[in-house]
This record gives C-alpha cells, structure tokens and sequence, in this order.
C-alpha cells in the first residue's frame, strides 16, 4: 500500500513537470512559430506563384534559373562571386581573428583598452563604417590611392570600386575588418578557460609555441571557433548592405552576390517570386551546415556524458 501511494506522489510530481516544462517551452515554440516558420512558409508558397501572385506555378520560377539562358548567367555569376566572396572573407576573419583573440590574451600594457577597441567596428554601423571605407578608396581624394602614390608603388590614381581587379578584394577587405572582432572576441573568451598551468607543464616539457598552440590552445577553442566561423559563414552568404552600398555589383556585375541578384530580379525587374527562388537556393546549403555542426556538437556532449 505504501509502495502504490508512493509511485503515485512519483506520477503526480513527474506531471507536474512535464506542465512546468511545456509552460516554459511554449513562449520559445509560439516564438519559432510566428516569427521564424511563418514567414519561411509564405516565402515558400510566394515563390511557387507567378509574377502577379495569382496563380500557383509550382517549380516553375526555379526552373527558370537554369533554363533562361539569361538568367542562368546571372546566377552562375552571382554564385561563383558569392562563393569567393564568402571563402575569402571567412577565412581572412577567422585567421585575423584568432590572431587578435592570441595577442590580446597576452599580458601587454593597454589590454584592456584594446580589448574595447577591438569592438568598435563591428558595433559601428554599417552604413557609417561602409561610407568610410568609400572615402578611403575614392580615386579622387581618396587616402588608400593618396598613400599609394607618397610611397611610390604608383603613379596613377587607383580605382578600387571601379576595376574588376580591385572591386571584389576591395568588398572582401571591408567585410574582414568588419567581422574579425566579432571571431576575436569569440576565441578571446575561450582562451580565458584555458589553465595557465597547461602552458608551464608543456614549457617544462620543451614544448614551444607552436607545439603549445597546437596541443593545448587548439582543442580549447575549436569548438568555439567552429560555432563562430558557422554563423559567421551564414551571416557573409546573405551579406547584401555592405556591397550594396559599396558597388551596388559593379563594375560589370563583377561583384554582385547572389543576395543582389535576388534583389534586381525582385526590385529592379518587378517579379518576387522569383527572387525568393533565386535566395532560397543557398537554403539547403545553410540548413545542411547547421545540420552537421548541431550533430556533431551533440556526438561530442553524448559521449562526454557517456564519458
């Protein structure tokens, strides 16, 4: 008799907890609901319709990607510009990043005021910072082309917007600079984990700084930097503010990523479903990364626990 009233009180509490728990998941459910899967879907079904969004079309807005000779140049251009863009500009914030996060975590004078100052560009708005970086390569006035000539690497003004040669490295730079701090301060708060006493043990050892880096800081940091470098590959696949206001995809659609792209053919040529055809091309791409990432996180903290 005790044993019954026992798995009861057990049974009574235990759905209690399942009502707690579904009260304090239901905000962040209705949350996802409404604000995230909502407008996923309507942009789903608005890309299955005609240009007047009048009638259902199916696949056939995506189709035309690849059938429309013109519009399959434009796509594989603004693809294979995207995909350097985001190459380049990813692997230059992650290296210049862990960079910073391994110089500030040294004890030099001033740290912590460099540690603030490592914040500003990536809290400076964009439309300020972009607009900067526009006077600084201005072949008219400009500082970069200015330098260059003082310094005698060249006699003609240099026209970094202008070339093809120059106007993608010109995007790429501007976004670096941007987004390291943001992989600074990622691994920077990371390396604050590490103990100190790893170090000295691998000094005693002979180790040097490579050794130590390789052994010690790496596996510290690489899940963070791993999580980083995702949103950070997400965040510059959808770039469109920065390049838009420094290019706009010239010259010669040169630089026109596939986030610009979507927008002429929506804004420009007046048909949105095909635009969100054209963005929701890179989806899978971004929901496949997310997908491995969130799986092997979960592998790891299963067999830690199972550890």
């Amino acid at each position: 008799m005790v044993a019954q009233k026992k798995v009861r009180r057990l049974q009574f509490e235990g759905a209690n907890n399942s009502r707690l728990a579904l009260c304090l998941i239901a905000p962040v459910v209705i949350y996802l609901l409404l604000v995230m899967l909502t407008p996923i879907l309507w942009a789903i079904i608005t890309s299955m319709q005609n240009k007047n969004r009048t009638e259902f079309v199916a696949f056939e807005n995506y189709a035309w990607i690849f059938t429309n000779r013109s519009a399959w140049r434009s796509f594989s251009n603004a693809l294979g510009n995207t995909l350097v863009y985001t190459l380049f500009c990813v692997g230059g914030k992650v290296l210049l990043g862990v960079i910073i996060a391994l110089v500030l975590n040294q004890q030099i004078k001033g740290r912590n005021l460099y540690r603030a100052l490592l914040l500003l560009p990536w809290t400076i708005p964009t439309v300020t910072s972009v607009f900067t970086w526009r006077w600084l390569y201005s072949d008219v006035g400009g500082v970069l082309s200015y330098l260059l000539q003082v310094s005698g690497f060249t006699t003609e003004r240099v026209e970094w917007l202008a070339t093809n040669n120059t106007a993608m490295l010109s995007c790429i730079l501007v976004n670096v600079w941007r987004g390291a701090p943001f992989i600074g301060i990622s691994v920077l708060s990371a390396l604050q984990t590490i103990p100190h006493s790893l170090y000295e043990a691998a000094r005693i050892d002979g180790a040097n700084a490579p050794r130590q880096f390789h052994s010690i800081t790496l596996p510290y940091i690489k899940d963070v930097l791993g999580m980083s470098s995702l949103v950070t590959t997400i965040w510059t696949l959808n770039d469109f503010e920065m390049v838009w206001l420094l290019t706009r995809g010239a010259p010669a659609y040169a630089t026109e990523l596939l986030s610009l792209y979507s927008y002429r053919v929506g804004f420009s040529n007046g048909n949105l479903p095909r635009a969100i055809a054209v963005s929701f091309m890179f989806f899978p791409v971004v929901i496949a990364m997310v997908a491995v990432f969130t799986n092997r996180s979960l592998r790891k903290e299963s067999d830690f626990a199972g550890g």
